[in-house]
C-alpha cells in the first residue's frame, strides 16, 4: 500500500477537510485531488476509486450525507459492497459544514459572534450550510458577503475561499471531533490506514 493517498471530495471545503485529516499522519500524503463539484460525479467514479485502493493506492472519498438516513446505506447503494481497506469511503453528517461548525471556538472566532449561538450539535441539524450562513448574516461585512449567496447561487462568492482559510488556518480537528461523531470515525480510519501503510 502506498503512502500517497487520493483525495476525492464533492466540494473545495471537503478536499481541505480531508487534507488536514491526512496531514494529521506523517507517513501519509496527498497524490491528488478531485474535485467533484457534487456527489454525482464521486458516485459515477465509485468503482474506479475502490479499484485503485485494491491496487495500492489509498483512497480517501468525503461526501455529504444529506438528507438519506444512514451512512451505511449510502456506502451500499453507491457501491453495492463493503470498501476495499485502502478505500475510506466517509460520509459526513449531513454536510462538511457540520465538521466546520462542530469548532465551536474557531467558528465564533471566524464569524465574530458569541460562541453560544454556534449549534452545539451540528451533526443534527437538518441543514449545516444554511445554518453557517445564517450565522454569517451578522459577520462583519467581508465575511458576510463573502459567504452569502446572491441571485440564484447556494454559495457566496467567497465562499470556498474564506472556508478553505478557515479549515488551513483556524479549525481543530481536536475540538471539532468531540462534537462531530463522523468526523472522529473518519479520522480514526486516516489513522488505522497510516499505521496500515507503515507496517
Amino acid at each position: 500500500m502506498y503512502p500517497t493517498v487520493y483525495l476525492a471530495a464533492e466540494d473545495r471545503p471537503g478536499l481541505a477537510a480531508g487534507r488536514r485529516l491526512i496531514a494529521e499522519q506523517p507517513v501519509l500524503s496527498v497524490y491528488m485531488e478531485k474535485d467533484a463539484r457534487g456527489f454525482a460525479n464521486l458516485r459515477a467514479k465509485v468503482d474506479n476509486y475502490d479499484e485503485m485502493s485494491l491496487n495500492g493506492i489509498p483512497v480517501l472519498l468525503l461526501t455529504d450525507l444529506d438528507t438519506d438516513p444512514c451512512p451505511g446505506g449510502k456506502v451500499l447503494e453507491w457501491l453495492g459492497r463493503r470498501p476495499s481497506r485502502g478505500f475510506l469511503f466517509r460520509i459526513c453528517v449531513r454536510e462538511v459544514e457540520a465538521w466546520l461548525l462542530a469548532d465551536r471556538e474557531a467558528m465564533a472566532r471566524f464569524l465574530k459572534c458569541r460562541i453560544s449561538v454556534v449549534p452545539t450539535e451540528p451533526e443534527t441539524l437538518p441543514d449545516p450550510k444554511a445554518r453557517l450562513i445564517q450565522l454569517a448574516q451578522q459577520a462583519p461585512r467581508k465575511i458576510r458577503n463573502g459567504l452569502t449567496p446572491t441571485g440564484t447561487s447556494s454559495i457566496g462568492p467567497e465562499y470556498n475561499d474564506l472556508l478553505e482559510s478557515y479549515i488551513a488556518q483556524d479549525w481543530s480537528i481536536d475540538r471539532a471531533a468531540t462534537q462531530a461523531p463522523s468526523l472522529a470515525r473518519a479520522r480514526r480510519r486516516v489513522a488505522e490506514l497510516a499505521s496500515l501503510v507503515s507496517a
